[in-house]
């Protein structure tokens, strides 16, 4: 039986074209807002697409996981640093941002890779409540995610429009308190991905000494 493709899966095409729009939106940012800012709410809807097709055609892959994570962090990291250049009093908030959101689901996913799983989002569902519900319900880590992307990108949107409209800023607000509340979760993420490692660390360093 000939060996297959992974790079050639339909979920991971999905994502290089998810790639493909997210450079184009950051080529386009300096000059065109609107073709800009759709190009990167295409690219992070395309996210919901690549999940189904894998599950679907039975093509899961840790390449595809792994390229769907580096995407959304670095999408994410690319469109904060944009925000930095257009509110520069906030930068620090931008940066502080980017390193929680990269660090928490780098070591998030370094451990769950490390207890066998598959993907970040297949977790332990003995473990943490918070990330529990965060991965397990699709509702919820749908709101959580576009409602973190659209207060990035109203932010972009709204410093190109001289007078925008009332349920503009309404949005932005809202989610505001999404944003906020999954930077919290990254902070979960982290504390308790930092608690796995140390725990594997302790049973090595235990079933090292009893060998001794």
């Amino acid at each position: 039986m000939d060996q297959e493709n992974i790079f050639l899966f339909v979920p991971n095409l999905i994502g290089y074209s998810r790639v493909l729009l997210a450079l184009l939106s950051f080529y386009l940012m300096p000059c065109c807002p609107w073709p800009a800012v759709c190009c990167y709410l295409l690219s992070a809807l395309l996210d919901a697409f690549d999940g189904h097709a894998a599950r679907l055609l039975n093509q899961s892959s840790r390449f595809g996981a792994m390229l769907d994570m580096l995407t959304d962090r670095c999408a994410t990291m690319c469109l904060l640093v944009n925000l930095a250049l257009l509110y520069p009093s906030y930068a620090f908030l931008f940066q502080l941002s980017m390193v929680l959101d990269v660090s928490s689901h780098w070591l998030h996913l370094h451990s769950s890779t490390m207890k066998g799983s598959g993907s970040h989002k297949s977790i332990d569902l003995s473990g943490n409540p918070v990330l529990r519900l965060y991965y397990t319900s699709k509702p919820v880590l749908f709101v959580m995610c576009a409602g973190n992307e659209l207060f990035y990108c109203l932010l972009y949107v709204l410093h190109h429009m001289e007078n925008p409209a009332g349920w503009l800023v309404l949005l932005q607000v809202v989610c505001g308190l999404v944003c906020l509340l999954k930077s919290a979760i990254s902070v979960v993420h982290l504390v308790t991905a930092a608690q796995n490692m140390a725990a594997m660390d302790a049973a090595e360093r235990q079933m090292a000494a009893k060998k001794h």
